[in-house]
């Protein structure tokens, strides 16, 4: 059990509360970087499994209001082969979760998110077909990441930029495919671990944070530009991972 838990302190819940708020604005503005924030963050208060366990399963609550409404404008047509192609991907990525050791699966998060932020951050488009099957190797290459780190939105997103995509659609079909993968991943993990009651108090717990703040980032979607909010969150990103891989190293 980890230590704000087993404290009724508020002290200890401080930095949890201010982590998930920080990704719900991000899931309610951007409609992805939700886990990408909170995973990194809270793998430095407990295991990384516990971590990406709570992220994914209070991020995947605070989606489902918004999920009817968002499935109205998302593209389903690339979103199909992207949940199939996650789905059967899922066990391969939560294998890998409860094989690791925590401080390997940090330094691993860390990397992927520093990475997953160059490659937004470089501008890079896909200019060739797009076919179902690269949509489903899609697919599964972010199932696999989000189950093992928590980390399955950013390749998502790149290839819907590619996709030259409206702010609005974007937005919408990164929150269709988030709820489903990140909600199976949470289930699977959950069946293959042994997590206790006091996982799901604390979801219980930080759940209204981070739906009051997704319900802000949702307003603030109407009237912000999109590109310098999301450039300025993956520079922090980048700056997260760097700190996470120096204090594992460090403690080592």
């Amino acid at each position: 059990m980890h230590q704000f838990i087993e404290s009724y302190d508020v002290f200890h819940w401080v930095l949890p509360i201010l982590i998930v708020s920080l990704g719900g604005f991000m899931r309610g503005f951007a409609g992805f970087g939700a886990t990408l924030t909170m995973v990194p963050l809270l793998s430095l208060l407990m295991p990384p499994s516990e971590a990406i366990f709570i992220a994914l399963s209070v991020d995947t609550m605070v989606m489902a209001p918004m999920f009817p409404r968002a499935t109205q404008k998302a593209e389903w047509n690339l979103i199909f082969p992207l949940a199939v192609g996650s789905f059967l991907a899922t066990p391969f990525g939560v294998w890998f979760l409860v094989i690791t050791t925590p401080d390997t699966l940090r330094i691993i998060i860390s990397s992927l998110i520093i990475i997953s932020a160059l490659f937004l951050l470089s501008g890079w488009t896909y200019t060739g077909n797009r076919s179902v099957f690269l949509s489903f190797l899609i697919g599964v290459f972010s199932g696999t990441t989000n189950s093992a780190a928590g980390i399955g939105g950013p390749p998502i997103a790149a290839y819907f930029v590619a996709k030259g995509l409206s702010p609005v659609r974007l937005r919408a079909s990164l929150n269709s495919i988030a709820f489903f993968m990140e909600g199976v991943s949470a289930i699977t993990i959950y069946f293959v671990s042994d997590f206790k009651m006091s996982n799901f108090i604390t979801v219980l717990i930080l759940l209204p944070f981070m739906s009051f703040t997704a319900i802000l980032g949702s307003v603030l979607f109407k009237n912000f530009d999109n590109k310098i909010f999301n450039k300025l969150i993956l520079y922090i990103l980048i700056l997260f991972g760097i700190y996470i891989i120096f204090t594992t190293w460090r403690l080592n």
